[in-house]
């Protein structure tokens, strides 16, 4: 009895409240709803002697909740309804929410929280009226509902290959009303597994561009539609995507032609039609090891050669070349290929009373001039003797020791095919080729 008595005195001293209010029907039938709905305690125990709603009817299912709607009970004083929710159509059922008015004829059940209904979920239910005083009718009247299945899975997933470390998707847009975005999932083969890699929200939005770390990546794709709570369709049938491929790396690397200080390169077009460079780099071999490789030039496809003009006298290198696409993709390295520089034959040899440096002939074509050098290791070179068209150079005398002599072609700059070698002495109007070292012994 203290509940019932509780609400009576709750409803009569609201009842008091309204009463002084006068002239304010919207704000008294206000505050009454806010009682009937915060305050007013509903008991079954004793029961309301009322009629049970008639014409119970599922309006929705959709967005994982249930709308119930239900004539209203025109005989006693009915204040609204109760319904009861269970997942078992014997029970136990809970209390899913109220209506709190006679003509409260529809009620949408969310659940406990918003998505906790789940989806093809079936619920029975027990609509019951009660009175002012918050007393519940034993009669009422029933329903059942399964809550909206999971979305569709989209149709038409088609996979566009041969694109540049990327693989663009594209479908056709689920027709379930619920789908808030789709689930994208990919494996490296048809069989799995599967990894979710992106989720694409709107369910008109039916294109996704993914990136692939590498080229020719062979990689399978699935979608699902998911509502906005996260469940799921089944998954579409896999497609296959392949990204773009890498240019093939540059064959056929070879000398053409080669003289003091320079070299000809030259190697066979790629056959991919989109190449649209070549790149040449270089590393020098000394005695120590491997140095650095550093790129030398680039050339425009169809360019396939280029004159490397920074070869030392008798000096190992090795060159690889690689192409580029117009994609931005870079091919491997060609297979490398080891080049000495031309060396003139330099030697030093007795003549007479003192000595003479001599060199090959057929090794200095078009140079006019020769210097020779001795090099020291912290003071500048000194210039020991110079000649012009001519084969060998008369040493002057050296202490005795070791010398290290560096000997240098010297002709007009326009005529020079490689660059101006840094030895002091060198007159602007001169071009100079790599030095030629020879160490000298002297007892």
């Amino acid at each position: 009895m203290g509940p019932r008595r509780s609400n009576r005195l709750g409803r009569l001293l609201a009842a008091a409240l309204l009463g002084t209010v006068t002239g304010c029907a919207a704000l008294r039938a206000d505050l009454e709803q806010r009682f009937l709905e915060s305050f007013l305690e509903l008991t079954f125990d004793p029961p309301a002697n009322l009629m049970a709603p008639e014409q119970v009817h599922v309006v929705d299912t959709e967005e994982r909740q249930v709308t119930l709607a239900w004539d209203p009970v025109l005989v006693g004083d009915v204040a609204g309804y109760v319904i009861l929710r269970s997942g078992e159509s014997e029970g136990p059922f809970e209390v899913a929410g109220r209506t709190v008015s006679c003509f409260g004829t529809v009620f949408t059940d969310r659940g406990p929280e918003p998505g906790s209904l789940g989806d093809a979920q079936t619920y029975y239910y027990r609509i019951h009226a009660f009175e002012g005083a918050g007393s519940v009718s034993r009669t009422y009247a029933s329903s059942r509902a399964t809550t909206e299945p999971p979305p569709r899975a989209p149709g038409g997933l088609r996979a566009y290959s041969n694109r540049p470390r990327l693989v663009v998707l594209s479908w056709d847009a689920s027709p379930s009303r619920s789908v808030a975005g789709y689930g994208v999932y990919r494996s490296p083969t048809a069989a799995g597994p599967w990894d979710r890699v992106a989720y694409v929200p709107d369910r008109f939005r039916t294109v996704y561009e993914h990136p692939v770390a590498g080229d020719l990546r062979v990689m399978y794709y699935r979608l699902t539609a998911m509502n906005r709570y996260g469940g799921e369709s089944e998954t579409t049938e896999p497609v296959r995507a392949v990204t773009k491929a890498e240019p093939l790396p540059p064959l056929g690397l070879r000398v053409t032609d080669q003289r003091l200080g320079w070299v000809d390169l030259r190697w066979a077009p790629n056959v991919e039609r989109d190449v649209v460079a070549y790149e040449v780099w270089r590393v020098r071999l000394d005695e120590g090891g491997v140095r650095e490789e550093e790129r030398i030039g680039r050339v425009s496809a169809p360019s396939i050669e280029l004159r490397d003009e920074d070869l030392g006298c008798g000096e190992r290198v090795r060159y690889r070349v690689r192409a580029t696409d117009a994609d931005g993709l870079v091919s491997e390295f060609s297979r490398p290929l080891e080049v000495s520089g031309t060396d003139i034959g330099v030697r030093v040899e007795s003549s007479g009373d003192g000595r003479v440096l001599r060199w090959d002939p057929d090794r200095v074509e078009g140079w006019m001039g020769v210097r020779a050098y001795r090099r020291r290791r912290f003071l500048p070179d000194t210039l020991l003797a110079q000649a012009s068209e001519t084969r060998e150079i008369a040493l002057p005398e050296l202490a005795s020791g070791t010398h290290r002599l560096a000997v240098v072609l010297v002709r007009p700059a326009v005529a020079a095919p490689g660059p101006q070698a840094s030895i002091p002495g060198a007159a602007p109007s001169v071009r100079l080729s790599p030095p030629c070292e020879i160490e000298v012994q002297v007892p």
